[in-house]
């Protein structure tokens, strides 16, 4: 399987974890030049930008670990790119991580995982 498809599928998965919790789908794959946010929802009034890690194993860390300071400052691009593009500055919003276990039914969503860089 390559990693294109175990990551779709594990986006998959935490919209629908998302979304049974009440939060809403905006954009699938956002792209801002190199820069992409996975899913981006609303959950009431404030605009989230999620960044999915889907991992078989934990040997080398947590899949929320993988979110680098690097990573961190391409998903603030592609966010500010976004709410320039929908005429959005001001609107409330927040970065969450949502780590999907694969091969089992376990995800852990980290609401407000980290600050705009």
């Amino acid at each position: 399987m390559s990693t294109t498809s175990v990551g779709r599928g594990g986006e998959a998965r935490a919209e629908a974890y998302l979304t049974e919790r009440g939060y809403q789908l905006l954009r699938r794959n956002y792209r801002s030049g190199p820069r992409e946010i996975d899913l981006i929802m609303q959950d009431g009034e404030v605009l989230v930008f999620v960044e999915v890690k889907a991992r078989s194993k934990t040997r080398y860390g947590m899949p929320g670990e993988f979110v680098t300071p690097a990573k961190r400052r391409l998903l603030t691009l592609a966010a500010e790119a976004y709410l320039m593009e929908e005429g959005l500055p001001d609107v409330p919003a927040r970065f969450d991580v949502v780590e999907v276990y694969l091969g089992t039914d376990k995800i852990r969503h980290i609401e407000n995982a980290f600050d705009a860089t």
